[in-house]
């Protein structure tokens, strides 16, 4: 099965604007939400943040739909031919994605240079040495570009790496695109202000809901997590592939 896409189109696969498109059956999304039979599903990290936004942003939208492992295609030639979002978000805003890390009882910094890109490091509270971890922001930011470009362009694609668990204490100058639950409420306001006053991201209405959830829909086919951890087992099992915890 090729997973890949052959080429990334110049044009949103579907627009906002356009009609005749087939309603979301909204019982095969709240599966896809929900899989219980899903790696993920198991996963506290992943579950206590969905509470978290859905607590922060269901005052500030009528409308908020949450998406679980939402796995879409690579364009051709990416070294992982499939992409996975932890959490989709779709409400009036646009659609705003997170990357969930269970990190938790640990202080997360990173350390940049002029010369390099930024390594990232977690290191446990009570203990001295670190240990280097993939970074979370470029990770989601670069599958995020890639969504963005299936996306119409005026619909608002956000990405955050979210860390739901308390304990987690962030060190040194961080990316704004990090978050802990106390940021919600912040981020949920900030969206709900941004889809009122920028002309170039429109609110969406009840039918560009429809239809957004749709195209996430479309996108993802029958792509599973089991995929995905598949080609990511068989990327790291290629013969020099860099491997970081």
């Amino acid at each position: 099965m090729t997973t890949a896409l052959h080429k990334v189109p110049a044009r949103p696969v579907l627009t906002l604007a356009g009609h005749g498109h087939k309603k979301p059956d909204p019982a095969a999304l709240a599966r896809r939400a929900c899989s219980p039979d899903s790696e993920p599903a198991t996963s506290a990290a992943t579950t206590l943040a969905i509470q978290q936004l859905a607590a922060a942003f269901q005052p500030a939208f009528g409308r908020m739909h949450v998406l679980r492992d939402l796995v879409i295609p690579m364009y051709e030639g990416s070294a992982v031919p499939t992409a996975r979002f932890d959490v989709a978000l779709v409400c009036e805003a646009g659609v705003y994605l997170f990357e969930v890390k269970g990190w938790r009882n640990a202080v997360v910094y990173r350390k940049t240079s002029t010369q390099t890109v930024p390594r990232w490091f977690l290191r446990q509270h009570g203990h001295s040495l670190a240990r280097e971890v993939k970074d979370p922001a470029w990770q989601c930011g670069r599958k995020t570009t890639h969504l963005r470009s299936l996306m119409p362009s005026d619909l608002r694609v956000q990405y955050f790496v979210m860390l739901p668990f308390d304990g987690v204490e962030l060190e040194g100058v961080m990316p704004t695109v990090v978050i802990t639950p106390q940021d919600l409420p912040y981020i949920a306001r900030v969206a709900r202000n941004n889809g009122r006053s920028e002309q170039g991201y429109p609110m969406l209405d009840n039918a560009a809901i429809d239809r957004t959830l749709q195209l996430l829909n479309d996108l993802q086919g029958e792509l599973t997590v089991d995929d995905h951890m598949r080609n990511c087992r068989e990327r790291t099992a290629q013969p020099g592939a860099l491997k970081l915890q």
